[in-house]
């Protein structure tokens, strides 16, 4: 038997949606739709509950069996199609949404081999996030660092353009990004950070060994002290008229870039 949803569940999802304070207060955060949701279940997050509307449940009955044999069922709830719209931000809901805990991870649980990660500084969009999420794991990156100046990684924003990435590639928030950098350069690791004065473009880069590519701001790009300590400065060549390009594209070069060279004959080990 699916229950109802609780006043104070309603209030729990309308704040996590509206509110970063909520979301670290309590620690969790909303997906929402069938594929986001469908690949929390399958991750190794926590799923706290899930919010089915009636008209979601009549439709995809298969789901919900499915559902019910995956996630304990009570924690699984059901609400009325109006009060469903009202707790979402989404202009065409799917009818189905789960709120999930907080993953923490730490550079110990992902480091391995001739690592490929990506590390980011004060990325503001949350649309250029959630695409860098999707792109990093299509590229199979090992980790993403997130510094404490960036977007909010469980802004339902970013969760919706990460289109279920945010699961599948290990996300590490830090509050000191230049210190987790240095710590992962004593660990072997270059790091390659875009710089529009670089001097050295992108794909005279060797990305064989263990490699940080790192990505700053859409107005001001990476701050002075990324610079002090990047190994490498290297710029995206542009021959035409604009100026920039948009960061998650350009994140999408440098790190298919890596991939390029990486499928290559066996990669150099890290020191």
């Amino acid at each position: 038997m699916i229950k109802q949803l609780s006043k104070k569940q309603q209030k729990l999802v309308k704040d996590l949606i509206k509110s970063k304070k909520a979301r670290m207060k309590n620690r969790c955060f909303i997906v929402e739709g069938l594929k986001n949701v469908a690949e929390s279940i399958k991750s190794n997050y926590e799923v706290r509950f899930v919010v089915i509307s009636d008209d979601f449940f009549k439709s995809n009955i298969g789901f919900i069996k499915i559902l019910s044999k995956q996630v304990c069922p009570n924690r699984l709830y059901q609400v009325r199609d109006n009060l469903f719209n009202e707790l979402t931000d989404t202009v065409t809901p799917q009818g189905i949404m789960a709120v999930i805990n907080f993953k923490d991870t730490n550079i110990e649980d992902v480091q391995k081999e001739n690592f490929l990660m990506i590390a980011l500084d004060r990325i503001q969009d949350p649309g250029n996030m959630g695409t860098i999420i999707r792109t990093a794991d299509a590229a199979g990156a090992d980790a993403i660092v997130i510094g404490q100046k960036c977007v909010d990684i469980y802004n339902p924003k970013v969760v919706r353009s990460a289109m279920g990435s945010l699961f599948h590639v290990p996300i590490i928030q830090t509050d000191d990004l230049i210190k987790t950098l240095i710590e992962l350069k004593e660990k072997g690791g270059k790091v390659v950070t875009t710089h529009l004065k670089a001097k050295k473009p992108y794909y005279d880069v060797n990305y064989m060994a263990c490699t940080i590519i790192v990505m700053g701001s859409e107005d001001e790009g990476v701050s002075k002290e990324i610079v002090r300590i990047s190994d490498e400065l290297v710029k995206i060549p542009m021959p035409g008229s604009a100026e920039s390009l948009n960061v998650a594209i350009a994140h999408g070069i440098m790190v298919f870039e890596a991939v390029k060279q990486r499928i290559k004959p066996v990669p150099t080990a890290c020191k």
